[in-house]
């Protein structure tokens, strides 16, 4: 207490002597802190999107849509329908890799990535489930291919890739463009 009378003296400040006690005791019940309320995030108005179930159908449910989703799950291969490769050389990295051409590509859009693993999978049984599943046989749907041959829709798909080298998402923007 010396020295704040000191320094208040030389700065020519006069203060009363504050008196100390020993011991101030606090009961911690008597300390009241005011309540505040706790911030509260404002939400965002919900974003409403209207989509109705007859657009998602519509884009799917197509030889093309089933085309371009089952591209995406398997390699192209060429002059095959379906080929099982092997990969890698030791037995710790070996694996089988699927590739499809765009007939069996349009299966597995359709029936998922694994169904043409099963050794019950070929040529015919993928003609009759796809054109259950489309609504048309596409094994007897004749079409003028954009090469001008007559052929079959099925057939043409396994052509266009095999023999003029078209890419399976050629083939499928070109059987969107027949609306297939």
């Amino acid at each position: 207490m010396k020295t704040r009378t000191f320094i208040s003296s030389l700065l020519g400040v006069k203060t009363a002597p504050v008196e100390t006690t020993a011991l101030t005791i606090h009961n911690p019940v008597e300390v009241i802190f005011p309540e505040r309320p706790l911030p509260v995030p404002q939400q965002p108005d919900p974003i409403i999107i209207t989509q109705f179930p007859d657009e998602t159908a519509q884009k799917t449910d197509t030889l093309s849509g089933f085309l371009q989703i089952g591209r995406l799950y398997h390699p192209l291969c060429r002059s095959a329908f379906v080929e099982r490769v092997q990969i890698g050389y030791y037995a710790y990295e070996r694996r089988d890799e699927w590739r499809t051409c765009a007939l069996a590509a349009a299966y597995a859009g359709a029936f998922g990535p694994q169904s043409i693993e099963k050794p019950d999978f070929s040529y015919s049984m993928a003609i009759w489930r796809l054109s259950q599943r489309v609504g048309f046989n596409i094994g007897e749907r004749q079409v003028v291919g954009p090469t001008g041959r007559h052929n079959n829709l099925a057939d043409e798909m396994i052509k266009l890739v095999d023999d003029n080298l078209w890419t399976r998402a050629g083939v499928a923007e070109w059987v969107a463009s027949l609306g297939y």
